[in-house]
């Protein structure tokens, strides 16, 4: 799988945090060794999984997540984005450190100052790591709908583009 930057100003001081940064030096290396075991360390982003765009720069949403009870997450794979774009931060939302579920969001910057949001629910990797990896119970329309309600509640506003859905 080709990565690229994450689009326009990626070389910006700041453009992404140091933990994506490193994710996205150590993340490829871990895929190459992964893959012919059948295992993965990047993975495409799934269309479906698109919350909506908002209006904001990427350090004013990650804000806006931490306000909305999300930890940044450095475990999860890194995304690789339709048009290459590599995810600019992963996070989750738990109800405790040891919930059964978590709310996964992927944030890719746009080149117009915005950030995509993507969003699904799954199986936290904390208590549950088999089922995680493998994505069992994985549930994309679940963690959109959460996720836009969310926001929607928080007074964060976003619009949602037609896409083709794949």
């Amino acid at each position: 799988m080709a990565t690229t930057t994450d689009g326009p100003g990626s070389d910006e001081a700041g453009a992404v945090d140091l933990t994506t940064r490193v994710r996205r030096r150590i993340l490829p290396a871990l895929h190459r060794i992964k893959e012919p075991l059948g295992g993965y360390a990047i993975c495409r982003q799934h269309p479906a999984e698109y919350v909506g765009t908002v209006k904001r720069g990427l350090e004013a949403v990650r804000s806006t997540l931490e306000t909305l009870a999300f930890e940044s997450e450095p475990i999860a794979s890194l995304k690789v984005h339709d048009d290459g774009r590599l995810s600019a931060g992963s996070w989750v939302r738990r109800k405790s450190p040891l919930a059964t579920w978590q709310l996964h969001v992927t944030l890719f910057r746009t080149g117009e100052g915005a950030v995509e949001v993507f969003a699904h629910r799954e199986y936290s990797w904390l208590r549950h790591p088999y089922k995680h990896y493998t994505q069992e119970g994985w549930d994309i329309a679940g963690g959109v709908e959460r996720m836009r309600s969310l926001l929607s509640a928080h007074g964060v506003p976003f619009w949602i583009e037609e896409r083709v859905r794949s």
